[in-house]
């Protein structure tokens, strides 16, 4: 089971005790994925397509529960782009007037029912109401994929919804912000994606909604690569060190042997030319290794093979 599925599971999962919560969490579900039309028998009509057997038979409670209605047509549609079956919950005639107007997705204007792009009404009043209509168009509309997490690739943390229009993304990334939850918008052709790509941020969505077990799971994974991170951090630090080490040695030596080839060891000082013997015979060591080799300390020795090189260059 991929991560957005556990969460959208969780969420299912969780019961919702008040019946104006559930009225909202249907109210976010509807407007996310519910498709309004008028039929060949001129009533209104809603079609629910869903990803899942088991958010059919959600959905179906749902109704049950809320408006005391058995939904009686279900189908199956095949999802081309993702060959995967869509099952599709159709509600006709009156009954689906009365449910649309209750949620607040069809409104008055004028003596006709139009669709209401204004997501935020009264409907969602209470705190505990508008996180479970944002868990309810989540459910419907939104994504998240993570890192694996045991590697350090470079996929990063993604979670979007998306939205026919821009009205409501606006709100929704509005209401987010008013607890701390950041959100950003952009086009991705005819649909406004309203999206998080920071890890922390998403959790912070994560545990808006509430999804705690999800939350826990994302941060397992954020301690998990942060460590792995840490430890390539490491090894390209010590990496870099040995090839410093490795380029400095190289340096000394060939300015060792172009001294011996030209004016000989002997023309130096003795302590020069003990250092000079010492690197070329360990060309291999680090410095403290060789410090140490002539007991001496990382400065003193530092400062005699710099006066080597300097040598060279002058021949």
């Amino acid at each position: 089971m991929s991560f957005i599925e556990s969460v959208k599971s969780e969420i299912f999962k969780k019961p919702i005790k008040e019946k104006h919560c559930r009225k909202a969490f249907l109210a976010g579900i509807i407007r996310g994925i519910g498709s309004v039309f008028i039929d060949n028998n001129n009533e209104l009509g809603i079609d629910l397509k869903v990803s899942s057997e088991e958010f059919a038979i959600y959905l179906s409670e749902t109704f049950r529960s809320i408006y005391n209605y058995d939904v009686r047509e279900v189908s199956v549609s095949e999802d081309k782009l993702n060959k995967k079956d869509k099952f599709v919950i159709t509600i006709t005639g009156e009954v689906a007037q009365d449910i649309l107007t209750d949620l607040e997705i069809l409104t008055e204007e004028e003596g006709e029912l139009v669709v209401n792009l204004k997501f935020y009404g009264k409907l969602i009043e209470r705190e505990c109401c508008l996180r479970a209509f944002i868990r309810g168009l989540f459910v419907a509309v939104g994504s998240c994929t993570l890192p694996k997490n045991n590697t350090a690739n470079t996929t990063g943390y993604h979670l979007e919804m998306v939205f026919s229009h821009y009205t409501p993304a606006l709100e929704t990334s509005e209401k987010l912000a008013q607890f701390n939850v950041i959100t950003k918008i952009t086009r991705r052709k005819e649909n406004y994606i309203l999206y998080i790509k920071r890890a922390e941020e998403i959790k912070d969505f994560l545990a808006f909604l509430p999804v705690p077990v999800a939350v826990l799971k994302l941060t397992d994974l954020m301690i998990n690569r942060e460590l792995i991170n840490n430890s390539n951090r490491q090894k390209n630090c010590d990496l870099g060190n040995v090839t410093r080490q490795i380029e400095a040695s190289q340096k000394q030596v060939l300015a060792i042997e172009k001294i011996i080839e030209t004016i000989g060891l002997d023309s130096l000082k003795s302590s020069l030319s003990e250092v000079a013997k010492a690197r070329v015979d360990n060309p291999e060591e680090t410095l403290e290794e060789l410090a140490k080799r002539l007991n001496l300390t990382k400065s003193c020795l530092n400062h005699r093979l710099r006066k080597l090189v300097t040598i060279a260059k002058e021949l």
